[in-house]
């Protein structure tokens, strides 16, 4: 749920540009009620506990889930003047980026305190499986920032894209293209234990399908200002829901091994 967590603002973020912008606006604000709701719902669920896991007690991660709650409310506020008659300008959208990177700290805090907590006393081969389900869930992350900040390349109404900006977004795009070859074909060939044709079957159609996305965001990379960015965001909005729901798939396959 945690590592889970990191992802959503950037998600909530990137839904709310992508609507601003006029793309597929009926889809992104369902994915913006959606993911308003799981996150409130997992703050929940991390301090009063669920049918599935126990309410955190530890003392410094509780102040740090806190510090959260007190970031996402600001965010909250935002989500719902955007999604009400009164709406957002572009500036403000623009801003709400600020708010998200704040949240997806926060949270790694949060994630980093409980691995500390729990990892102490694990056997070597735990260790290896909880790294690999953290890079995997980091995936999820990675693409959203990575529509965000494309997204919020063509909100800024063809001004000037600065280098700072593009630079930004080809690294997030390195780290998730590095990851993803490495989860679909250098772990399994190190892996002393063959994977079930299920899981390898489902990597390798997952990078199949970031690899017709990934030329999408090579078209903005190449020409953030142009005036073809809009044709390409339609598809790029469709494509990242598409593709993590495939990485969430695999998580899945991967933690019922």
């Amino acid at each position: 749920m945690i590592g889970e967590q990191s992802a959503l603002g950037h998600r909530l973020v990137r839904s709310i540009c992508f609507a601003q912008a006029g793309i597929d606006v009926a889809r992104n604000r369902r994915v913006i009620e959606q993911t308003r709701t799981e996150i409130s719902v997992a703050l929940v669920a991390l301090t009063e506990g669920n049918d599935a896991i126990s309410p955190i007690t530890n003392g410094n991660i509780r102040t740090q889930i806190g510090s959260v709650e007190m970031v996402w409310k600001g965010l909250d506020k935002k989500v719902a003047a955007f999604l009400s008659d009164t709406g957002l300008t572009d500036e403000e959208v623009l801003k709400l980026t600020f708010k998200s990177q704040s949240l997806e700290k926060l949270w790694r805090n949060v994630s980093q305190s409980l691995e500390l907590q729990t990892s102490v006393n694990q056997a070597p081969e735990k260790l290896v499986r909880t790294r690999i389900i953290a890079t995997a869930t980091n995936q999820s992350r990675l693409l959203q920032e990575a529509g965000k900040e494309a997204c919020l390349l063509h909100l800024a109404h063809g001004a000037q894209a600065g280098a700072a900006q593009v630079e930004k977004l080809k690294d997030i795009l390195a780290t998730f293209d590095q990851n993803i070859f490495d989860l679909t074909f250098v772990r399994p060939a190190q892996s002393p234990i063959a994977q079930p044709d299920a899981l390898e079957q489902a990597a390798f159609n997952t990078w199949q399908d970031w690899v017709g996305l990934e030329t999408l965001f090579e078209g903005v990379i190449e020409n953030p200002n142009g005036q073809d960015m809009i044709d390409l965001l339609p598809d790029m909005s469709f494509g990242i829901e598409f593709l993590d729901t495939k990485l969430h798939e695999n998580i899945a396959i991967f933690m019922s091994l």
